[in-house]
Formats: structure tokens, sequence, C-alpha cells
């Protein structure tokens, strides 16, 4: 981009901060000016925070359990301690799994919602109420090819839980929207981040990429561009819209 967009004086919290295309998206907003709470499950949080920003002064990492009620609010708090607003939410914390209807547990069901629907609708329930205040916020959900069409490495409950998040999505981008805040959502395809490489092989790889009609598998860097435009003011227009950013797999 020529003129990437710019987020001087902006907060923005990214769950799943830690690796994949949250840390592209920490990373971008960082250098773009705003102030990042970097947020995830375990210590890899706090490396990125010190890779981006050793002086902690524009970053706070927050190690956390995102379907976990209080903790999301503690983060929420944390956040608002540190910096006094929230500007920006991007929603790209996730977990997903392979498994055919028959392979799937009761328990690989519940936690897969767990690390996608419901972490999804906390972060949004307390960082929207602290965006109410200001009549300002920008919130993006991080869906998934699978969840819009389907998925060629995830499994059916992954597919249940993202498509989930694009209803979720819609109708809360139009409770919201009268406070200023636009909610949207992303659906990406097979993006090459280390959960995907957890999931397919080199033969796997070479299959997906014959399939795209760009040829490749995304990078998180591509993804998070495409974030980033609807953090920022040009998007002001958009309310529960899907974005497929996918390589032309329609």
């Amino acid at each position: 981009m020529e003129q990437p967009q710019t987020f001087s004086g902006k907060v923005a919290i990214v769950t799943g901060g830690g690796s994949g295309i949250g840390k592209a998206c920490a990373e971008l907003l960082f250098k773009r000016g705003a102030s990042v709470v970097i947020a995830g499950r375990d210590e890899k949080v706090d490396r990125v925070a010190a890779d981006i920003d050793p002086s902690g002064a524009r970053v706070l990492s927050i190690q956390v359990d995102l379907g976990e009620e209080e903790e999301v609010k503690k983060m929420v708090e944390e956040t608002i301690k540190k910096f006094g607003q929230v500007d920006i939410l991007i929603n790209s914390a996730g977990v997903s799994a392979g498994g055919k209807i028959d392979e799937i547990s009761l328990k690989d069901w519940e936690m897969i919602n767990r690390n996608n629907g419901l972490a999804t609708f906390l972060c949004c329930k307390y960082a929207i109420a602290e965006m109410k205040k200001r009549k300002y916020g920008k919130v993006v959900n991080i869906s998934s090819i699978a969840g819009r069409f389907r998925g060629m490495t995830s499994g059916l409950h992954y597919a249940y839980a993202k498509s989930g998040i694009i209803g979720f999505t819609r109708q809360l981008g139009a409770e919201v929207a009268r406070f200023g805040i636009n909610v949207n959502v992303v659906a990406p395809s097979q993006t090459m981040t280390p959960m995907l490489r957890s999931l397919i092989n080199d033969d796997i790889e070479k299959q997906l990429n014959e399939k795209i009609p760009l040829g490749y598998i995304a990078k998180p860097e591509q993804q998070a561009e495409v974030i980033l435009f609807l953090c920022s003011d040009a998007s002001n227009y958009m309310v529960g819209a899907t974005v497929d950013v996918n390589g032309g797999q329609f």
C-alpha cells in the first residue's frame, strides 16, 4: 500500500496476538502508530510484545483464558488502566482441528466452540462496553473459509463455530452501529500460520496450492492488511459485512 492506514492515538486489543494472523495484526498496528494490547493463552504474547516495543510504552501483553469471563473482564480493565481507552478489537484467537462427525467427541466439540465462539462473545461484550462510552470503536471478528463455504483442512465443529461468528457479527453490528461502532468479520482462507502448519504436510500443501486460483497459501500479513482496513476510518460505512480473503476460492 502506498498510503497505509495510520492509527496514531488509537488503542487496539488483539487476541491471539502471539502468533499467526493476530501477531501480524499487532505488528502492523504498532508500526502504524497504535498502542497495542497483545492477548493470548501463553508466554508467546510476552515475547511478541518485547520484540515490538522493548520499552513497553505502547504495548501491553496479557496472558488470558478468553473462555473465562472474569479473565476477559480483567483484560479490558488492564487495558483501560494503562491506555485509558479501547478503540479497536481484533478477535483473532481461535483453535482449529480436523475430524469427521463420527470422530469428534463432545469434549472436542465444546473445546472448539469455547475457543472460537465463546471467546469472541466475551471479548466483544467487555470491549464494546468501553467503546460505547466514547461512541467510537472498530471490531473485527475472524471467521474462516470453513464457516463461509467449507473447510479442506478442518472439521465439522470448526465450521460450525466459524459460521456462527458470521451471524453473530451481523447481528451485533446492527445492534451497536448507533454508538459509532463498526463490527465486521473477515473470512480468511488457509493461511500459513503455525496452526495450519500443524494440520498439513507437504503433499496437502501442494494440493491446496493447486486448488487456489492465486496458486499459493496466504501469508499472515496479507490477511492483516485487510483486517487493518476494517479497523480504519476508511471502513466507516461497513457494518456486519463479511470480507472474503481467500485467493479466489469461491
